[in-house]
């Protein structure tokens, strides 16, 4: 996308973030609403001949430390559920499209610049193979700002203001995916990676329930105003 254009609107790449979050909801999504809707219009300034999408970018962390969540039980009675804590994971990237619900994931082993560029591309050819415009919305972790990263020439990166993780649609993703390995007590790695993956198919074929999760009133305003 052209950078310098974007620039003159206001809208910048992702940049490393300060070392601290003091004042990092300064501006909130107010803020927020006007860099997306500046990098929309932008985009479709630019490029009139092809659609400009929003998506937004997430990574879970999942693994063998029990995840606890409440459970019906008869009156007087305490639900029991056994566990056995160890403390190896596996993580998930997450990306969607909370105005379709479409969604895409990747599970890898860690979070790293190396493994950022290849889920970043592997994102762009899953979701984008005609090479349309993607914003994609992420937060300012190291990974996602590094200046090694190589975006692809169809995504352009748009930070979320520091500290601000209410405002991500894709954190309600993270919570879902945890819901097959819950009150669970899984013994490798595989296991953990069979169950999210189960869930991560499934969530891809039910576009209305991941739209119900993550279209925010905040980005459906935006989105509403084309």
């Amino acid at each position: 996308m052209c950078l310098g254009l974007l620039e003159k609107a206001g809208v910048h790449r992702a940049s490393p973030a300060s070392d601290s979050c003091s004042g990092g909801h300064t501006g909130g999504a107010d803020d927020l609403d006007q860099k997306v809707n500046a990098a929309l219009s932008t985009a479709r300034a630019v490029y009139p001949e092809k659609q400009v999408r929003l998506w937004v970018q997430d990574a879970g962390r999942f693994g063998l430390k029990p995840v606890l969540k409440r459970l019906w039980a008869l009156r007087g009675q305490r639900p029991v559920s056994a566990q056995r804590r160890q403390y190896q994971w596996l993580y998930t990237y997450i990306c969607v499209e909370p105005q379709t619900g479409q969604s895409d994931f990747l599970i890898l082993l860690s979070v790293s610049i190396p493994l950022m560029q290849v889920a970043m591309d592997e994102f762009s050819r899953a979701v984008d193979p005609h090479q349309q415009q993607l914003i994609l919305l992420l937060d300012q972790a190291g990974w996602h700002t590094s200046p090694q990263l190589q975006v692809p020439p169809n995504l352009f990166l748009l930070p979320f203001p520091a500290c601000t993780p209410e405002l991500s649609p894709a954190e309600p993703m993270v919570t879902k995916l945890k819901l097959p390995i819950a009150n669970k007590t899984l013994n490798t790695l595989q296991e953990v990676e069979d169950l999210i993956a189960a869930e991560c198919v499934r969530l891809q074929h039910v576009p209305q329930e991941v739209k119900s999760l993550t279209l925010f009133p905040w980005i459906k305003h935006v989105l509403d105003s084309f």
